[in-house]
């Protein structure tokens, strides 16, 4: 059952887009030409802009002598502006002593200040009265008078006074009544002085206010001839005016003047920003680097976001509804391998003891002495190849009999993996030229392991339907023969139906980590069921593409007979 988009939901963004920014790093050859092309066109606009930025600067750059001094009409400004000011104080003065004038033109009051005049008088002598009975008679009951006399008793004060008078008052009387001593009697009296003494200041300070209010209220004195003089303003305000007109002349000239200035300063300021564009060799060379890279690896962000590869084993199983079998990542070489020279001599791409291959062959491996007849495919057959002579090395380990069929004449993996001929092969089956026996060659796994080889061929492209047939008419043969049928085939092959032609319909998908898009890897897995196959797993290559023989080269290197007289005492014709 598929794994379909409603688990896609469950993965956080940020390790999908984790994903593919580790995903774009597998791109180096794409990052490195797009960031050398970047770096290239970077270097060249800044090495060659500030040369004509040079001359734009130059060109736009106040002269000298264009620059106007604002000293001299700041100077004349301030000095007009201190001149009004002082003007219009003596405007102010005058209007002012006018009006004084004009009210000391009437030497009588009016009645109702009149009458205010004799009320302030009135208090002012009872307040005066109360105060020297104070200074004659400095006992308790005067100072009490005077605090709740009218002018007194609305101050606060004068009442927090009156009542610590009236709480000293209670003690000397307690003391009196009950004979106590003559000290405490004594402080008590001093501290009733001292409240008394206060009530009594309070009362002077109201006197003198009283006595200011009433001053106040006093006729003027006529103004004399001079001071009638001074107070006329007309002279005064034609000066203030004449002022303000060369005030205004003076001010507009300056702005002028400052807004000229602020062109020139833009001028410089853009003539400096132009000029400054070139910069240190070396900083021009790391920031091209810098920009080159930043570009190369945004466009491979960018186009794997577009169209998202394969990230990690779960991205894969997620995507296409298969388990993922095996991840095969590149290992440090083993010393045990290199002890024997059947080891060194055997091809550098297949290593039955690596734990990857050896996973892939527990997963499908059958029980004992039963058939395994699997196809493995996917986009690049040279990984097919490599997985399935592995699984092909790890079984003839086993002591089993094994046949390695490789479909794909346009590449002849197979042959490449294993370092044999690549011909003859298929297409000479297929034109009965040569039985399968014939067609059939030994590689040698280890020093004890043969593996049967029957490779592609290189002079034509055989179809999927002539395989198809011929595979599905062999198929009762090779059982008899072989317990381990592996079959690599192209991912068109698969797709075309190869797998259902097959008596046993597993097939397992290889792909790369980094290199295969998710959505090509679902199309595949889709396709293989629809074709009859039935996908066991997903191997995955996190490693970089394998370097094989190509079939010019196979063709072009020493060709080995097929079948040697010491072969066939070694296999003991059982390919017959």
């Amino acid at each position: 059952m598929p794994l379909t988009a409603e688990y896609r939901l469950l993965v956080p963004r940020a390790t999908w887009m984790t994903a593919r920014a580790r995903n774009a790093m597998h791109r180096p050859i794409f990052i490195g030409a797009v960031s050398v092309s970047a770096f290239v066109a970077a270097l060249f606009t800044l090495v060659f802009m500030p040369q004509q930025a040079q001359k734009k600067a130059q060109a736009i750059a106040p002269k000298p002598g264009e620059r106007p001094d604002t000293l001299l009409l700041v100077l004349g400004v301030t000095r007009i502006q201190a001149q009004l000011a002082a003007a219009d104080t003596a405007v102010a003065v005058a209007r002012a002593r006018s009006a004084v004038l004009a009210d000391a033109a009437i030497d009588t009051l009016n009645p109702a200040l009149t009458a205010r005049h004799d009320s302030l008088a009135g208090r002012i002598a009872e307040l005066e009265r109360l105060l020297a009975r104070t200074e004659t008679a400095p006992l308790a009951g005067s100072y009490r008078a005077l605090g709740e006399s009218r002018e007194l008793a609305t101050s606060s004060r004068v009442k927090a006074l009156l009542d610590s008078l009236a709480d000293v008052e209670r003690e000397r009387e307690a003391i009196g009544t009950s004979g106590g001593a003559d000290a405490v009697s004594v402080a008590l009296t001093s501290r009733a002085t001292e409240i008394g003494r206060a009530i009594q200041d309070i009362g002077a300070e109201r006197r003198e206010a009283l006595r200011a209010e009433m001053k106040a209220l006093a006729p003027p004195p006529r103004p004399s001839a001079a001071e009638v003089a001074e107070a006329d303003t007309l002279r005064r305000i034609a000066a203030r005016e004449s002022l303000r007109s060369s005030l205004n002349v003076a001010t507009a000239e300056l702005a002028r003047t400052r807004r000229l200035l602020l062109e020139l300063d833009r001028r410089a300021e853009r003539a400096r920003e132009i000029s400054t564009m070139s910069a240190p060799p070396y900083a021009l060379l790391a920031s091209a680097m810098v920009f080159g890279i930043a570009l190369g690896f945004g466009l491979a962000l960018i186009k794997e976001i577009r169209r998202p590869r394969i990230a990690d084993a779960h991205e894969a199983e997620r995507v296409a509804g298969v388990r993922v079998i095996s991840v095969i990542r590149p290992r440090p070489a083993s010393p045990e391998r290199g002890r024997r020279l059947a080891d060194r001599m055997a091809p550098p791409h297949i290593d039955p003891g690596n734990d990857a291959h050896q996973l892939v062959w527990l997963f499908v491996a059958p029980p004992a002495s039963s058939l395994l007849m699997l196809t493995v495919t996917g986009e690049d057959s040279t990984i097919a190849a490599i997985v399935a002579s592995n699984l092909g090395a790890i079984a003839a380990d086993e002591a089993r009999n094994v046949i390695l069929i490789d479909t794909d004449a346009r590449s002849c993996p197979v042959a490449s993996a294993l370092r044999v001929n690549a011909e003859p092969g298929i297409h000479d089956i297929l034109d009965g030229r040569l039985r399968w026996p014939e067609a059939t060659q030994h590689a040698t796994i280890g020093r004890d392991r043969v593996v049967d080889v029957v490779a592609s061929g290189t002079n034509k492209k055989p179809g999927v339907a002539p395989i198809s047939s011929l595979l599905r008419g062999e198929a009762p043969r090779l059982a008899r023969h072989y317990d381990t049928v592996i079959i690599v085939a192209t991912k068109e092959q698969t797709l075309g139906g190869l797998p259902g032609a097959l008596p046993m319909h597993d097939v397992i998908y290889c792909a790369r980590i980094g290199h295969t898009k998710l959505a090509d890897l679902k199309k595949s897995i889709a396709g293989i069921r629809q074709a009859g196959g039935t996908p066991l797993g997903i191997v995955l290559w996190d490693d970089v593409p394998p370097a094989l023989l190509t079939p010019a080269e196979l063709a072009a290197g020493p060709r080995r007979p097929h079948r040697t007289t010491e072969m066939e005492a070694f296999v003991g014709g059982r390919a017959r």
